[in-house]
């Protein structure tokens, strides 16, 4: 179901990471209207695009992206880093076994809520599925605040650097979040996700199926 690529695969995956590009063009820059991007033409992509950074990708059996994510080695330039410093109070958690979470979105495709909930927890326990796989022991991330109701819902142990600031768009703050397998567990739980999601080699993930994009329900043999 959820496909991992890093910043290394684009040559090899062109048609892929460009679909993946203008969707959060689609989503960041036209519906969100986040002023501070500087997108290329009608593609959205920043300076943290590089080699290093690891993407996840729920793709259908058309090779059409459902929803994406982006991890970033917080010991590389990475968004609270560079750009969010000043939201987290005792400075940013920074290692090896620590990725940030940016680009977290579901595909602008026209489906159901409970769809496009379902896929929400598709890539949550994907994320952390190749956390625990890697050896990642936290996630920092920069979110709206009105996420934290996501997040709690799915009974994440998320601990605040700071507190919530303004900024044009909305109100941010940035939280650290463990990655265990007791959360991976939940995330399931409370999504309806049957089992591992994250596709690897030895043990390949079937792909959703393409009709998924204009049903009510997630089909039968997907959610519990």
């Amino acid at each position: 179901m959820l496909f991992a690529y890093s910043g290394k695969d684009e040559s090899r995956h062109q048609a892929l990471f460009e679909q993946m590009y203008r969707q959060r063009y689609e989503i960041y820059v036209k519906r969100r209207k986040w002023g501070g991007l500087k997108p290329v033409g009608d593609q959205e992509r920043d300076e943290f695009d590089t080699a290093s950074a690891i993407y996840l990708v729920a793709l259908d059996a058309e090779d059409e992206i459902l929803a994406g994510l982006r991890l970033l080695p917080t010991t590389r330039p990475h968004i609270l880093g560079e750009l969010f410093p000043h939201l987290a109070l005792d400075g940013v958690p920074v290692g090896t076994d620590i990725l940030e979470l940016t680009r977290f979105y579901v595909a602008p495709f026209r489906s159901s809520r409970a769809v496009r909930d379902w896929l929400v927890g598709v890539l949550c326990a994907g994320m952390i599925e190749y956390c625990l796989i890697n050896n990642v022991r936290q996630v920092t991330n920069v979110i709206d605040t009105f996420l934290l109701k996501l997040m709690l819902s799915m009974e994440w142990r998320v601990r605040p650097l700071g507190v919530p600031k303004p900024y044009p768009e909305g109100e941010a703050v940035a939280v650290i979040i463990d990655m265990t397998a007791a959360i991976l567990e939940s995330t399931r739980r409370t999504k309806g996700v049957i089992g591992p999601v994250l596709s690897r080699p030895g043990f390949e993930r079937a792909r959703i199926p393409a009709a998924i994009r204009t049903q009510a329900e997630v089909p039968f043999g997907l959610q519990q």
